[in-house]
C-alpha cells in the first residue's frame, strides 16, 4: 500500500489542507480557545529552581490498580517514584514544568489537578506531565493528596530560584522501535518486545536535551525527552512499583554530577524500548537500569558539546485549549485537551500534547519547527488516550484500529498543525523584535 503521510521533508501545507478537511468534514472540534502571551520588551535574567518531593505508594498498605488483574495491595517497592517540579523565570513571566512517575491519570482526574494548580498558582505557563511509566502509580488514585504534593513541590521550587544559562542539545540512542509491523498486504501485527533488535519502520531516536547551568557552571537541572514506552518493567498482572528507565536515568545522570532530571516521554504512540516486557521482574530491573545509564550517556555527551548557553532572554508560549468529542464506542463524553507551545530562545522551544501521538508526529514537529532544538512533549496537561498518524489508521495494530479511535481521524493533524503554525508565528514575532531594536 503506498504510503499517504508526508515525507520528512514535505511541507506544512499538508497538515493545513488535514486541518481544513477535518474542520469541514466532521466537526470533530468543539471549540478552541487561543490564548497568546504578550511579548515582553525587555530581555530579563533566566531564573530556575527545581524541586522534588516523593509519591511512593505505601508497601503493605495501599492498593493500586494492575494492568490486566484488577486492584491489589502493593507489596514491595522496586524503586521509588516522584514529582518533580522546575519553575523558569525570565524576569517578566514564570513556568513550571511538573513530571511524575505514573503511568497514568484519569481525564477528570487530569483537569482537576490541573485547574487546581492554575487557581492556587501564578504561572503564565504550566506543563503537569506523567513519564507514563507502566510500573508506576498512584497509591489508592488519592489526587486529592496528589495536588497537596504538587503545590508543595512547586512551592520549593519556585523558593530556590536561581540564574541560570540555558543551552540544548539533540542526541541519538538506538534503543527504541516501532512496535507496529506491516505486512505486505496492507495489514498489521504487533511486535511488543524485540530483544533481537529487528529494524521498524519510521521510527525516531532521536533525544532532546535542555540544560540549565547555575551560576558556577555546574548543571542545575536536565529537561530530556525520549521516545520509548517506559515499560521495561511492566507485568500485567503484578504490582511493579518502578520509575522504569526515567528514573534510572535520572540516578545516573545524579550520578555523574549531571544534577537533577526531569524526563518528559515523546511521541511514543507505537514505540517501545528493545527490552519491553522483561520478565522476571529482577531481569526487567537491570534492563531498565541499563537504558536509564546509555541514555544518560548520550545525554552527558550532548551537554558537554553545547556552546551556545543564554543567561537572559524573554520567553514566548501560547496555550490552545480544546473540547473533544470521544468516538461513540468511548463513555467518555467531551474530553478536555490541550496544545503548548513555548520558546525559551530562538533555538529551543517545547510542544506539548495531551496524548499518546504516534512517533511520526514527534518527527513532523521537530522537522518542520523555526527551532533548531524542539522537544515534543506527550501526555501533558490532559489524558486523551491513542492518537495515530491518518496513515497508521490505514495499516492499523494497536492503537491505529479505525474501530477503536477514540477521537475522529486527523485528530492530531490538526494539532500538530496547530503547534507548528504557533511555533512559525512565535518565533517571526521575535526576529521581528529583536530586528526592530527591541533588546
Amino acid at each position: 500500500m503506498q504510503s499517504k503521510y508526508p515525507s520528512p521533508h514535505s511541507s506544512r501545507n499538508f497538515f493545513k489542507r488535514q486541518r481544513s478537511a477535518v474542520n469541514s468534514g466532521n466537526k470533530m472540534l468543539l471549540f478552541a480557545i487561543c490564548i497568546l502571551s504578550g511579548f515582553p520588551v525587555i530581555a530579563g535574567e533566566f531564573q530556575a529552581g527545581v524541586s522534588t518531593i516523593a509519591i511512593t505508594p505505601e508497601a503493605h498498605k495501599d492498593v493500586v490498580d494492575t494492568l490486566q488483574a484488577g486492584p491489589k495491595t502493593v507489596e514491595n517497592i522496586s524503586d521509588p517514584l516522584y514529582a518533580k517540579a522546575l519553575v523558569l523565570s525570565d524576569g517578566h513571566s514564570r513556568i513550571a514544568m511538573i513530571s511524575l512517575d505514573l503511568m497514568h491519570i484519569p481525564p477528570a482526574a487530569f483537569g482537576r489537578l490541573l485547574a487546581d494548580l492554575r487557581e492556587k498558582c501564578t504561572f503564565e505557563q504550566i506543563f503537569l506531565s506523567v513519564t507514563h511509566s507502566h510500573s508506576g502509580y498512584v497509591g489508592n488514585n488519592d489526587h486529592e493528596a496528589l495536588s497537596e504534593k504538587l503545590l508543595t513541590v512547586i512551592k520549593a521550587a519556585e523558593a530556590k530560584l536561581q540564574a541560570v544559562k540555558i543551552g540544548a542539545a539533540t542526541g541519538t540512542l538506538d534503543e527504541v522501535y516501532n512496535r507496529i509491523i506491516r505486512d505486505s498486504v496492507g495489514g498489521a501485527e504487533m511486535l511488543w518486545t524485540n530483544p533481537d533488535r529487528k529494524k521498524s519502520h519510521n521510527i525516531d531516536q532521536s533525544m532532546g536535551v535542555i540544560n540549565l547551568k547555575k551560576s558556577n557552571g555546574e548543571t542545575l537541572v536536565n529537561i530530556v525527552n525520549y521516545n520509548a514506552h517506559p515499560v521495561v518493567t511492566m507485568d500485567l498482572h503484578k504490582v511493579v512499583i518502578s520509575a522504569d528507565y526515567p528514573g534510572e536515568l535520572a540516578k545516573s545522570l545524579k550520578q555523574i554530577g549531571e544534577g537533577e532530571t526531569l524526563f518528559f516521554l515523546g511521541a511514543a504512540g507505537d514505540a517501545n524500548p528493545y527490552f519491553a516486557g522483561t520478565k522476571p521482574t529482577s531481569i526487567a530491573l537491570e534492563k531498565s537500569k541499563e537504558l536509564g545509564a546509555k541514555l544518560a550517556a548520550e545525554v552527558a555527551k550532548n551537554v558537554q558539546n553545547i556552546r551556545d548557553y543564554q543567561a537572559h532572554g524573554k520567553f514566548s508560549f501560547n496555550n490552545f485549549r480544546h473540547s473533544l468529542t470521544a468516538a461513540k464506542k468511548s463513555a467518555m463524553g467531551v474530553v478536555p485537551a490541550e496544545v503548548n507551545t513555548l520558546l525559551l530562545t530562538d533555538n529551543i522551544a517545547i510542544t506539548s500534547f495531551s496524548g499518546e501521538f504516534f512517533n511520526q508526529f514527534g518527527l513532523a514537529v521537530k522537522q518542520q519547527s523555526p527551532a533548531k532544538h524542539t522537544l515534543f512533549l506527550g501526555y501533558t496537561n490532559g489524558s486523551i488516550g491513542y492518537i495515530p498518524t491518518e496513515e497508521a489508521v490505514q495499516f492499523g495494530g494497536y492503537g491505529a484500529e479505525r474501530n477503536d479511535m477514540w477521537f475522529e481521524i486527523g485528530t492530531g493533524e490538526i494539532q500538530i498543525n496547530e503547534a507548528i503554525e504557533s511555533l512559525t508565528t512565535q518565533h517571526l514575532n521575535r526576529r521581528t523584535k529583536i530586528q526592530a531594536g527591541q533588546r
